[in-house]
């Protein structure tokens, strides 16, 4: 089965190679670029982007709403999840700036999880249909619009590989690796990357990472003893990077100064 799984992930990631993708220019360009040029490719010239805003614990939508649209994350940070039968919650994944919500809607189907805001949220819809039906534009290939949606489905892929590799690791470093990348991506919003006001509940947070919400406490209490973190409540402060990394099993920072300047 994980070599099947291996195979899979391989094929279709030669697959984006070879048709091109460069789905690094979205990772490394600035987040206002990244946005500007996801809802530019989404929507279509003669119509005007529908942005919507959600207040904290507003739904963007259901589990079982049929998706007719996608979304693109513009601010704000929402959670996507799924209550089991057993009234269980289970956080599949965090939504930052510059993500697309609604992958359904490429198949029209109902959704299978549900979507929250966080915290005061912005996202714009991105007509679909309209954009298969839109003749080819001067300048472009006719692909643009296929492009960033795969795009976004590999950026899903490479989260799901990830998420498959945290749940073997340790406590400390399930929460020092997603710390890590909660920094990354502030980061690539301009912001102060070791500073992180967490806009989720640690019970979510828990659920996200597979821990109870006291193991996730003291995981926090551990990394906050040995000087790599300080916390109070949702404000954490990244005070070691090199710790912290060392914590999530990665190897040090070839350039930090790199990060800096990125």
């Amino acid at each position: 089965m994980v070599s099947s799984t291996a195979d899979a992930l391989t094929a279709i990631s030669r697959g984006f190679n070879n048709m091109k993708l460069q789905t690094s220019a979205f990772e490394d360009s600035s987040p206002r670029r990244r946005i500007s040029a996801l809802s530019s490719r989404f929507a279509p010239p003669d119509r005007t982007c529908s942005d919507r805003i959600l207040q904290r614990d507003q739904h963007l939508f259901v589990a079982g709403d049929v998706v007719n649209v996608a979304y693109l994350v513009v601010a704000g940070v929402l959670k996507s999840y799924v209550l089991h039968e057993n009234g269980d919650e289970q956080v599949l994944e965090f939504h930052l700036p510059g993500d697309v919500i609604g992958l359904d809607a490429l198949v029209e189907a109902t959704s299978n999880s549900s979507v929250m805001a966080l915290d005061t949220s912005n996202v714009r819809a991105l007509s679909i249909h309209h954009t298969r039906q839109r003749p080819n534009q001067p300048g472009q290939d006719g692909f643009a619009d296929a492009e960033v949606i795969i795009t976004g489905m590999y950026r899903e892929i490479l989260r799901l590989t990830r998420r498959l590799h945290m749940a073997s690791n340790s406590t400390n470093a399930r929460l020092a690796s997603f710390l890590l990348d909660y920094s990354h991506a502030q980061a690539c919003r301009g912001c102060d990357p070791d500073v992180l006001l967490l806009p989720m509940k640690r019970r979510d947070l828990a659920r996200y990472l597979g821990l109870a919400t006291e193991t996730l406490s003291r995981s926090f209490s551990r990394l906050r003893d040995k000087g790599l973190l300080s916390v109070d409540n949702n404000d954490i402060a990244i005070l070691d990077r090199a710790g912290l990394r060392e914590a999530a099993g990665l190897p040090p920072e070839e350039n930090p100064a790199s990060r800096a300047r990125s």
